[in-house]
């Protein structure tokens, strides 16, 4: 069935404003909790209320958004046992990934590209630039995690992580704990590079579990909701 050309464009602006609301999110203009108007992005980006809607669906399927019946829409908020609770999920579930991964370490591809990733941690750019760090952290955890070969943990992991924080997690990242991950991170490579699962499991355990105590850290958080 072929779909009529306005649907077609309704549907890229609405993923037009959702790019541009994802990036004042993550940019930490938009502050978890701060609800969202619709009248107010119709006017700003002038655009009709179908797209902002379509762009709220966007980002609440990212994780960013909360719609709520007769509430409207806001920027997601946890507390600090909500963010617990995440990374102690995330704990037992990245752990297995690693478990699983470095048995998969002679498959097509995976040595070559963890010799490239520890080439990247051993760089100054992690260290000196906490942006870059930033920048280089999500795309090691998500290449271990599609090394596992698991789509189920792939998926579910997918929705476990708190990009709204991110600019908030980003000034918790002075040098001493930049060290203290890219330590962490080469001891993971290492031990996936020697196809070590028990080891692998355990070094990254243990690394998603000292960055839940640092998220739980970040400013503004409540104690409960």
């Amino acid at each position: 069935m072929t779909v009529p050309m306005t649907e077609v464009a309704s549907i890229k602006i609405g993923r037009s404003v959702a790019d541009r609301l994802r990036d004042r999110i993550l940019g930490g203009e938009l502050v978890p909790g701060q609800r969202l108007v619709e009248a107010e992005f119709m006017r700003e980006y002038d655009v009709g209320r179908s797209a902002v809607r379509d762009a709220f669906m966007q980002l609440e399927s990212d994780g960013l958004v909360e719609l709520k019946h007769q509430r409207g829409a806001r920027v997601v908020r946890l507390n600090r046992v909500e963010i617990a609770d995440l990374f102690g999920v995330r704990e037992q579930l990245e752990g297995y990934a690693a478990r699983l991964a470095a048995d998969r370490v002679d498959e097509a591809g995976h040595r070559d590209w963890l010799l490239a990733q520890k080439a990247i941690w051993e760089g100054k750019d992690v260290l000196y630039n906490e942006r870059t760090h930033m920048d280089k952290n999500m795309p090691l955890h998500e290449g271990i995690i599609q090394m596992s070969g698991n789509k189920c943990l792939v998926e579910t992991l997918k929705r476990l992580h708190i990009p709204v924080y991110r600019k908030r997690f980003l000034d918790q990242l002075v040098v001493e704990r930049r060290e203290q991950s890219i330590a962490d991170h080469l001891s993971i490579i290492d031990m996936l590079l020697r196809g070590n699962a028990a080891e692998s499991e355990n070094q990254m355990r243990q690394h998603v579990r000292r960055t839940g105590l640092l998220a739980q850290e970040i400013e503004g958080l409540e104690g409960a909701k």
